[in-house]
């Protein structure tokens, strides 16, 4: 509430500047460039420092989110989408100077596999939530049946006790279906939601791992973390077909 609140504000204040949502988004760059330098120190309070700037670049997102939007178009979605994937690149070359620096010969093997990692992530994610392609056809309506799902009304023969055993009816509803039309009921509320957006492995969870293993160990276990956790969200992604469609 407090988090939201403070975000909010910073929003106004930026409007009233004339600041929009790509100006936003370029400010997290140059704070994402900030903790890449920090990074490349590969002491303590490099690490330490670094943790900090990117929260603050996770905050410009929270702030662009309550902005309010006056134009948004194709290219300034497109823009912004590019310019988040620009400064998480930024952080990785950060931390491989910091890792070569410390004598780590590897570095730039690792970081070319968290890269990879990250590229399959991210293209099998988007190819998942894409819409499906509609057909150009349309099929022709089954007998007693103008759609998918709508509801007929129909007279249902009852014989009551005690009457006789004369006919009599009654109006009930049928819902009818498509043929092959599968309904999975997902659920989409309280902590299976919250564990099954942790498993997409999105940005924010990716700079906490950052934040967590280069204050811990060094960049070396940063990368291997991120491989790690581009992985398990590949195979959550294949593996549990109720993860589709899910917001990214």
């Amino acid at each position: 509430m407090t988090n939201g609140t403070v975000a909010r504000a910073t929003a106004r204040m930026l409007e009233r500047r004339y600041v929009t949502r790509s100006g936003v988004t370029r400010i997290s760059i140059l704070i994402a460039a900030a903790a890449a330098v920090w990074f490349s120190r590969a002491d303590l309070a490099g690490a330490v420092l670094g943790s900090l700037l990117l929260g603050l670049v996770l905050y410009c997102d929270v702030v662009r989110s309550h902005m309010r939007v006056h134009r948004l178009d194709a290219l300034t979605l497109w823009t912004v989408s590019m310019a988040v994937q620009l400064r998480e690149y930024v952080v990785y070359v950060g931390l491989v100077f910091g890792a070569a620096a410390a004598g780590h010969a590897g570095a730039w093997g690792w970081a070319s596999g968290a890269l990879i990692a990250l590229a399959l992530r991210d293209a099998l994610l988007v190819a998942r939530s894409s819409p499906p392609a509609r057909s150009p056809v349309r099929p022709f309506p089954l007998p007693l049946q103008r759609r998918s799902g709508e509801s007929m009304e129909t007279r249902v023969p009852r014989s009551r006790a005690g009457d006789g055993g004369g006919p009599k009816t009654k109006t009930a509803s049928l819902r009818t279906e498509a043929p092959g039309v599968v309904h999975r009921r997902i659920d989409t509320s309280g902590p299976a939601r919250s564990v099954r957006r942790m498993l997409t492995f999105g940005q924010p969870i990716r700079f906490l791992v950052i934040a967590v293993t280069t204050m811990v160990w060094d960049a070396r276990l940063a990368f291997v973390g991120l491989i790690v956790g581009c992985v398990l969200a590949i195979t959550h992604e294949l593996a549990d077909p109720a993860s589709q469609g899910e917001g990214r």
